[in-house]
């Protein structure tokens, strides 16, 4: 049975009636078609339907093989051929191996589909996603995505962060480097330690400066610096640390995820459903676009009602 969670101010509505739920994801809509600049941010949640195993939780890859070295990038960059030569010959760790399998084999699901359409219909201008699977883009997301921790089939120069596509092939030697600027060459994924490339982090700043609505769709709101946007759009009105006002409105904040997490306690909305649940629900919400939301309403959507054009 699904639990839908709705948190307003400071009531807070929990109830597993279908008709409830209706009401709220439509109230959710509301929002959203309300808002001026809707900014979404994707976390590990939304993987996870496509076979992705996150690190943290039960079913974490940390969990089953142990927390891995917080360095990753300061070895790689004290010896990048030998960073490489674990890579090709597959000595590295084993939740590496797992997870490099798994995206191997992951494909796009419907909450993917239904994101691609929100943001095509109008609804979202930007995504912000923290997932390095690229399944944004298979789903057919163009130019409104800001991959903010990179993306795996891409190799990155770490000097001028130029970027070359590799699809599905695996790399069997370590890569030249940089042709531009002789520094050495990565995977784009951000490494543990590695900054985020600052003209990406700035792409994601100016839009969540920007945004009034945020949807944050299956992210535990912990991974730093990224999940720390989430709080500057809620609380950018009470100014910067100096105390200084803020110019501008919180923004409102949405959250679709199945589990609690940190950010649940302050956002207007939050939606109990799985990213491949509450974001077809939420599609639906709008395309019917309600004008009140309503306790009593009929439920408007299945789970799978939502399904990409073949």
């Amino acid at each position: 049975m699904v639990t839908y969670h709705v948190v307003m101010r400071s009531i807070t509505r929990t109830s597993p009636d279908p008709a409830s739920i209706s009401s709220n994801v439509d109230f959710a809509a509301q929002l959203i078609a309300n808002s001026n600049h809707v900014v979404a941010m994707t976390g590990a949640g939304m993987s996870v339907e496509s076979g992705i195993p996150p690190f943290r939780g039960t079913n974490g890859l940390w969990t089953k093989y142990g927390t891995p070295s917080m360095d990753g990038y300061r070895q790689f960059k004290a010896d990048p051929e030998a960073y490489w030569d674990r890579q090709i010959n597959a000595q590295i760790d084993e939740h590496i191996l797992e997870l490099r399998e798994s995206l191997r084999n992951a494909k796009p699901h419907v909450g993917h589909y239904a994101l691609v359409e929100l943001v095509n219909r109008g609804h979202i201008k930007s995504v912000i996603t923290q997932n390095i699977d690229g399944l944004d883009l298979k789903a057919g997301m163009g130019e409104a995505l800001i991959e903010i921790h990179g993306n795996r089939s891409r190799l990155r120069c770490i000097g001028c962060s130029k970027r070359t596509d590799l699809n599905d092939f695996v790399p069997l030697f370590a890569p030249d480097p940089c042709e531009d600027c002789g520094e050495p060459v990565k995977f784009d994924a951000v490494m543990f330690g590695e900054p985020i490339v600052p003209e990406v982090m700035a792409a994601a700043k100016a839009e969540i400066d920007r945004a009034d609505c945020v949807v944050a769709i299956g992210t535990s709101a912990t991974v730093r610096p990224a999940s720390g946007l989430l709080w500057i759009a809620r609380h950018r009105s009470k100014g910067n640390h100096n105390g200084t006002a803020g110019l501008k409105p919180d923004a409102k904040l949405i959250e679709i995820n199945p589990n609690p997490t940190k950010l649940s306690s302050i956002c207007d909305v939050v939606v109990r459903m799985t990213a491949g649940q509450g974001v077809p629900a939420l599609l639906q919400a709008l395309t019917t676009a309600p004008s009140t939301t309503n306790s009593n309403a009929r439920p408007a959507y299945e789970s799978t009602s939502y399904r990409p054009a073949p």
